[in-house]
């Protein structure tokens, strides 16, 4: 049975927080126009910060809603698979927000060729987690960077992972959702695993 609360649910309230925070700023005060932080490829090299910013800008309160529900699966799969660091979370934060924005930088400037593809959303760093999550359920995963944070492998997990993963692709080609933020999220997280 899992416990309602946990010692690593600081990084959650933390995260969710922070997000609740800049959709205070950007929605209802609206002292922070969310065009300026958005993440716009051909801007990117010129104005760094948004590599950071990007990702806690939402386009509505549908939008925060649907990652902070996002967040909540992660924190349940974390604890099926029996996390034992206090900060994965996180530390996958800070290492995902870099490398799913070169990606994607990478994917709008040289593949596609679109310097004005803008983005806005947290999504793209939960596809991160997914991915982790996923092949953490189907290989176990006990140390990350030389944490040690004992996921073991779950069939279960592993199968409603994949689930979500599939569903959430899908729902991906609708009409102002990123497929490509997605994408590159989750090759981000895969990628993040075989360290």
């Amino acid at each position: 049975m899992i416990k309602r609360t946990s010692k690593d649910d600081w990084q959650y309230l933390i995260t969710f927080s922070l997000l609740a925070i800049v959709f205070i700023a950007t929605d209802v005060l609206r002292i922070i126009n969310k065009f300026d932080f958005a993440y716009i490829s051909g801007r990117l090299l010129l104005e760094p910060y948004r590599i950071i910013s990007t990702h806690f800008i939402h386009a509505d309160l549908r939008h925060l809603l649907a990652n902070a529900f996002g967040i909540v699966v992660v924190r349940y799969f974390f604890m099926q698979l029996r996390l034992k660091s206090s900060s994965l979370f996180i530390v996958l934060l800070l290492l995902l927000i870099p490398i799913q924005s070169f990606l994607q930088w990478v994917l709008d400037i040289y593949l596609i060729n679109n310097p004005l593809s803008m983005l806005i959303g947290f999504s793209g760093l939960l596809y991160g987690v997914d991915a982790f999550i996923l092949l953490s359920s189907i290989y176990g995963k006990n140390n990350f960077l030389h944490f040690d944070i004992g996921l073991s492998r779950n069939l279960q997990v592993r199968n409603a992972m994949s689930v979500l993963t599939g569903l959430g692709f899908i729902f991906s080609l609708f009409p102002r959702v990123s497929l490509s933020g997605h994408f590159t999220g989750f090759l981000a997280g895969l990628i993040l695993f075989l360290f």
